[in-house]
């Protein structure tokens, strides 16, 4: 990586190494503030650029996954907060497995193929891998470090479509009533408001309004982190009469010991979520019911109100999602109509 100086005439010099010898070439320009910023940024292109109108064109080094993508990390940080920082660079570690020692000029579309087919992960999960490792070869082919960028070229695994598992009315009654305590009034009360396991930790008394019976979603709590909710903006939800029956029974045990409305035995907010599917998933076993998580509480409130007709936009809002195409085939599980009405309705018709 060339860098950039100043010399004692104050023009700026880009200094570098090609095929292991050092170049120090001027601009032929005054040094200010804004140019000095300017080749920071553009630094290995205007080197080369200079190089070559010196000494002809030269090959550049092509520096390896690792390298590069370490710089590519680094510099994108600042879009992603600290959590989804430290899930990418597991992904690019991962990634650094099979790529890392390789030139970037030398990844080609056949090894993200091959790798794709025996890397072993589930189709959604080598999507989320592809996407920083896009990232580092997109950032490559703008630098001019690639001719191309090998990924475009191999399609993502198809997507995997499976019957959503929800808990039925008679699996959510028994739930909440073979429950106690903290745990019963979060069962109760997220079965009817769907929160993510990330909002329900999140949840401050403040953001609780009983008068106009409406609950403010606005951050969640991932790893110890706390930020923005997932869609990136604050939705305020209507609380339903079984969430506010366990809301008001939560307050007797957490209204004045502290301003999160679920805490830990310690009085402190939760971490992370997956403290309470531990619990639920031991719950279950005892219950004698399939086991499910917090994630199936959230898709079993979407299926309820689904069943029972609310207004699909509502629903939407409710759950913090922006199309009912992740409803359907993420959160939605079997639908039963009431066939008595069928049955109804086509009798009126007296067709026959």
């Amino acid at each position: 990586m060339a860098k950039v100086t100043v010399n004692n005439y104050n023009i700026i010099i880009l200094d570098g190494t090609v095929d292991g010898k050092r170049h120090r070439l001027t601009t032929g320009k005054k040094a200010d503030k804004r140019l000095l910023a300017w080749y920071k940024r553009h630094i290995d292109t205007e080197f080369f650029k200079l190089y070559e109108h010196k000494f002809g064109a030269a090959q550049k080094e092509s520096p390896t996954f690792r390298e590069y993508g370490l710089i590519v990390l680094e510099i994108t940080k600042n879009n992603r907060n600290a959590f989804t920082q430290k899930e990418e660079t597991q992904r690019f570690n991962r990634l650094c497995k099979t790529f890392g020692d390789m030139k970037l000029a030398e990844i080609k579309a056949s090894h993200v193929t091959k790798w794709q087919n025996d890397c072993g992960l589930a189709p959604k999960t080598v999507r989320n891998y592809r996407s920083i490792f896009n990232l580092i070869l997109e950032m490559a082919h703008y630098d001019e470090i690639i001719t191309k960028n090998p990924l475009k070229f191999v399609k993502p695994p198809k997507k995997v479509y499976k019957e959503v598992y929800v808990f039925s009315k008679e699996d959510m009654k028994l739930l909440v009533e073979k429950s106690e305590g903290q745990f019963r009034n979060i069962l109760m009360f997220n079965f009817f408001a769907g929160l993510r396991g990330s909002e329900l930790i999140a949840l401050r008394w403040n953001d609780i309004d009983f008068d106009s019976e409406t609950i403010r979603i606005a951050t969640r709590i991932r790893d110890g982190i706390e930020d923005v909710t997932k869609s990136k903006r604050v939705r305020i939800i209507d609380m339903l009469p079984q969430a506010k029956k366990a809301l008001k029974k939560q307050r007797l045990l957490t209204g004045l010991k502290n301003n999160y409305v679920f805490v830990t035995q310690h009085g402190k907010s939760y971490n992370t979520p997956d403290v309470l599917t531990v619990l639920l998933k031991k719950h279950c076993i005892e219950c004698g019911i399939k086991v499910g998580t917090m994630h199936t509480i959230r898709k079993s409130c979407n299926t309820l109100l689904k069943q029972y007709g609310m207004p699909q936009d509502w629903i939407l809002d409710q759950l913090g999602h922006v199309e009912d195409g992740v409803n359907r085939e993420h959160y939605t599980g079997k639908i039963k109509p009431d066939l008595s009405k069928i049955g109804r309705v086509l009798a009126e018709l007296k067709i026959g």
